[in-house]
């Protein structure tokens, strides 16, 4: 498809509907623009004043009195999870930037942090430690850096940052040059996992790993860049033992052949640890085995299933990794009309048949049930993630520097016609608007003053 590209510094040829002081986004598909204001109201919904010490089942959450702070929902812990924020702080990015709370957030999970170097996955729940959830602060750390344009604030972190990557990861490392679970099943859905060399946890770490690596570029540490390159670059060689040739796809750990996961697929796409052909070839067992018409599983099989955790994984479909689903097929070539599909089925499906006003769901269960939890949450902000992938992606909006000294504006439309939308920079406000005409793409950007749109291409994948 051609583009045709016109840059405003004062006005756009199509005027974007946007709210002083906040971001907007408006397409040609109604179903799509009630999809991201649901997920800019759920997200909100998890802002909440401090001074509570129970939460709602009863447990021990102290939350600070006199601050207001993120929760990872209206219903069941109503705590602060760090692999919730990584998803609600995205949102806010592109919507309402609470760069002020989200900032407070990064500094409380710091200041709980492990004498072996680990993060807490609440700051307000001691003794518990996801897994998962240590990478997630460091994409959390590096999200806000980006948008908020705050170095003063990367450099206060830093300190913990090194303690993460060069004292806890490197502690969890087998002899085959791959992370291996010493926590049981801790992750974001307690998943119990046949076998503690996990897919998901090694090509999360090269994620983590390579954003670490940015940060430190941008701070002024080009020893611990390429230090933590280069132990991406090592970690994503010895992945090939999760390639299933059969099948396509990544099996969920290297003692179980029979599952190939959503997370484990997603993130080692979004790592950059596949071949183009491989995440191609992942993203299409993904949608063969794992589709259904209310979003994609978070598994094929149902190997995961147990007494204690419940039954049917191969039908659990779980926003918040449907989220880096959706980065995943956004960041592979002939992706991003399956990305946009997964919204309209696993959004659009929480949108039509839950409370009104409508809100995203902890998860959806099988069959397209209400969540599968004895305090099951309508209204959880780890779910919002179709919210910033419509602005990142389908509007096409994206910083590339720090608080926005660049960014890119590379629309996906994906059979849609009309899209317009502004996001919130420390700079001030970006305006963007395309409409596709007769096969051409016409886009209008209107920027503050001290930002440069650079359109930098995609980094090449492997062949």
């Amino acid at each position: 498809m051609k583009t045709l590209i016109t840059i405003a510094m004062a006005c756009a040829i199509f005027a974007p509907v946007a709210n002083a002081g906040s971001g907007s986004f408006t397409s040609s598909d109604p179903t799509l623009n009630a999809i991201w204001a649901t997920g800019v109201k759920t997200a909100t919904d998890m802002l909440a004043p401090g001074g509570q010490t129970f939460d709602a089942r009863g447990q021990y959450c102290p939350l600070p009195a006199g601050e207001t702070v993120i929760l990872d929902g209206t219903e069941r812990d109503r705590c602060s999870y760090i692999g919730d924020e990584s998803v609600i702080d995205q949102t806010f990015d592109v919507s309402t930037p609470h760069f002020d709370i989200q900032r407070k957030m990064l500094e409380m999970f710091a200041a709980g942090q492990y004498g072996n170097g680990a993060i807490p996955s609440s700051p307000f729940r001691g003794g518990l430690i996801l897994f998962d959830y240590c990478g997630y602060w460091a994409m959390v750390l590096h999200n806000y850096v980006l948008y908020s344009g705050d170095l003063t604030e990367g450099q206060r972190m830093w300190g913990h940052l090194v303690r993460l990557m060069n004292d806890w990861y490197p502690s969890q490392m087998g002899p085959n040059g791959l992370l291996v679970n010493s926590l049981g099943h801790s992750d974001y859905g307690f998943i119990r996992r046949n076998g503690t060399t996990v897919a998901y946890y090694n090509a999360q770490y090269v994620y983590a790993l390579k954003q670490a690596a940015e940060l430190a570029g941008w701070l002024g540490h080009p020893t611990y860049q390429r230090k933590w390159l280069e132990r991406a670059q090592s970690v994503s060689q010895a992945f090939s033992d999760f390639w299933d040739p059969s099948a396509g796809a990544y099996t969920d750990t290297t003692v179980d052949h029979l599952t190939h996961p959503e997370d484990g697929n997603a993130f080692a796409i979004l790592a950059g640890i596949t071949t183009t052909a491989q995440a191609q070839s992942a993203l299409a067992y993904m949608s063969a085995k794992e589709s259904y018409s209310y979003g994609n599983s978070i598994s094929d099989t149902q190997v995961w299933d147990d007494s204690a955790w419940g039954d049917q994984a191969n039908m659990r479909v779980y926003p918040f990794i449907g989220f880096y689903d959706l980065l995943a097929r956004y960041n592979t070539s002939g992706g991003s009309a399956s990305a946009l599909n997964l919204i309209r089925r696993e959004w659009g499906y929480m949108l039509h048949n839950g409370p009104q006003p409508a809100t995203d769901w902890e998860l959806i269960g099988p069959y397209g049930g209400a969540p599968t939890d004895k305090w099951p949450s309508l209204d959880a902000g780890w779910s919002s993630g179709a919210t910033p992938a419509l602005t990142q992606y389908m509007l096409g909006i994206q910083p590339t520097s720090p608080g926005f000294d660049t960014f890119t504006v590379t629309p996906h439309p994906d059979g849609e016609w009309f899209a317009s939308g502004s996001v919130v920079t420390p700079k001030g406000t970006i305006t963007v608007a395309w409409k596709v005409i007769n096969g051409k793409t016409q886009i209008s950007v209107t920027s503050p003053v001290g930002t440069k749109w650079t359109n930098r291409p995609p980094a090449p994948r492997r062949r």
